[in-house]
């Protein structure tokens, strides 16, 4: 299934193609600092799947903890639209809350302690 996703003020818009589609798989709650400050329900795809639609200045990225996974913010509204694996992986995580049409009330959530880790 394709989809298309974008920040708050649409500076920063991309899709991407996942399967099986988001609602029916496992959709990841994390309660680490980053994804629970930022709201973050997360799927995986993989970055050869995600087309970006946007100039580079448009988003801002931010490492954490181990600094391997940067996280990006679009520049203008602030939206957590995306994060990426390290550079050797093709895995991107992208932020459910952004993508259009779906209904987050209906997704199959999978609570992550991220906080111990």
């Amino acid at each position: 299934m394709t989809y298309k996703g974008s920040c708050h003020c649409g500076a920063v818009k991309f899709t991407f193609t996942l399967e099986p589609p988001i609602e029916e798989q496992e959709v990841v709650s994390c309660n680490c600092s980053m994804c629970l400050r930022n709201g973050y329900l997360l799927v995986y795809a993989k970055a050869s799947d995600v087309t970006l639609d946007f100039p580079e200045d448009a988003v801002k990225s931010y490492k954490f903890n181990t600094k391997q996974y940067p996280h990006y913010f679009c520049t203008t509204c602030g939206s957590s639209v995306f994060a990426k694996g390290p550079e050797a992986s093709n895995v991107m995580a992208v932020n459910v809350r952004v993508v259009e049409g779906v209904d987050i009330d209906k997704l199959k959530l999978k609570r992550v302690n991220g906080k111990d880790v």
